[in-house]
């Protein structure tokens, strides 16, 4: 009995101390793994802020608008018996659109020459009495009354005379005005009247109309503030360097670059805004009038600004905030202060110094604290600070500078037009 006491006292513990043992081996594997944690921090890529000039645009939504517009119309009453064009093409300046029945006109200018003609025989007789009877006069033959009533039939012939003349130059400018030619080189739109209606009764009927598609205008408007602003950056105006795109309904850019055409010269009381207009090329005709498009301008050029990489930051309820990391690969949360932000470029105003190391890879699988090996890349060099478009997106606010200021795109008032900084693409 007292063996059997002793073997399972004895077995007991053996098998404490096994537990013991176990559980020791269990706490020193648990304290090799931290320390190899600690020891092989997971590769992570960071970024250095680097320091750049970063140019900064603004967008604002324009119209489009023919360069020229005319209404082709009848300018005389009758019926259309001809249309020499096919409508949606281009059409040169002297071609022959339409044609209005011109044998009315043809009658008119023939009587009108018949006219011309019988007075002109009745003047041609008066002035060859009138030259008798001056001589009959100078002689004493013929009384002065007699002279003076020859005098006045001729001077009444003459202008009888001068009367016609003018009715057949007005006869023969109306039945010009039945055949109808092209003002301007353009592209003619839709047919308003079909050939054998009656037009030009009581109004000059509207026939069709002409637009010159190369080039085009763009118009848009900015706000007051963003015009005094401008204004005021004294260094942008005199550089003149003020780039135009333009951002079509796709989305894409178009290939052309624009110029500026036209400032208007008063603030629109109403809206408080200012009008401006652009002119780009159109050599494919894929502007149309009437179309809205961005126009997108550099408005500022930062010089040696900080900028990061957008993916970089953190947005958590409005406050922007980095992931930096030490020199011995520790991460920890920067708040920061931005300028100009775009899809892939943010200028730093203040919270980061170029050569600052950051996390602009996995944020959301590192916490503060944490150790990693940092894995250096280079900032892609082709970001530019451009404003984001948004799908569905029909407004932006312009550009900001450093101040969070908007500046508007608006060169010098008095280089207005075809003087003004044109510009070419870069």
């Amino acid at each position: 009995m007292v063996n059997s006491v002793l073997r399972s006292v004895t077995v007991g513990c053996v098998a404490l101390l096994f537990s013991l043992a176990l559980a020791g081996c269990s706490g020193s594997d648990k304290k090799k793994a931290e320390q190899a944690i600690e020891q092989d921090p997971v590769p992570m890529k960071v970024v250095k802020a680097e320091v750049r000039d970063v140019p900064s645009w603004g967008e604002w939504v324009g119209q489009i608008s023919a360069h020229e517009t005319v209404e082709v119309r009848a300018r005389v009453a009758g019926f259309l018996i001809e249309k020499n064009f096919e409508e949606g093409r281009s059409v040169k300046k002297g071609d022959l659109l339409f044609v209005i029945d011109p044998k009315p006109f043809q009658e008119d200018l023939k009587q009108a020459q018949s006219g011309l003609e019988y007075n002109q025989a009745l003047y041609n007789k008066a002035a060859k009495d009138l030259k008798r009877f001056k001589k009959l006069f100078d002689e004493g033959v013929v009384s002065r009354d007699e002279f003076e009533s020859y005098q006045t039939q001729a001077a009444t012939y003459k202008a009888q005379l001068a009367d016609n003349k003018a009715k057949v130059e007005n006869a023969r400018i109306q039945l010009g005005y039945t055949k109808i030619y092209s003002p301007i080189d353009g592209v003619i739109g839709r047919v308003q009247v079909d050939v054998g209606n009656l037009v030009g009764q009581g109004e000059n009927t509207l026939l069709a109309t002409i637009s010159t598609m190369d080039p085009v205008y763009v118009s848009f408007n900015v706000s007051e503030g963003d015009y005094i602003r401008a204004m005021r950056d004294k260094k942008a105006r005199e550089s003149g360097d003020r780039p135009i795109r333009l951002i079509l309904a796709d989305g894409g850019e178009y290939s052309q670059p624009g110029s500026y055409d036209m400032i208007n010269p008063t603030v629109d009381p109403q809206t408080g805004t200012l009008g401006i207009r652009v002119l780009f090329p159109n050599p494919g005709n894929l502007l149309k009038p009437g179309q809205y498009a961005k126009v997108r301008v550099r408005v500022a050029n930062h010089e040696n600004a900080v900028v990061i990489p957008a993916r970089a930051i953190m947005d958590v309820q409005g406050m922007k905030s980095v992931y930096l990391v030490d020199a011995d690969g520790t991460i920890r949360n920067q708040p920061v202060k931005l300028g100009t932000e775009s899809i892939n470029l943010a200028v730093v105003t203040e919270g980061v110094k170029a050569g600052d190391m950051l996390l602009s890879e996995g944020i959301n699988r590192v916490k503060p604290g944490m150790k990693i090996k940092p894995m250096v890349v280079p900032m892609d060099s082709g970001e530019q600070a451009q404003p984001a478009a948004q799908d569905g997106e029909q407004t932006q606010p312009a550009a900001q500078d450093g101040d969070g200021n908007a500046a508007a795109p608006v060169p010098d008032e008095g280089q207005s037009g075809s003087d003004n900084a044109k510009t070419g693409a870069e």
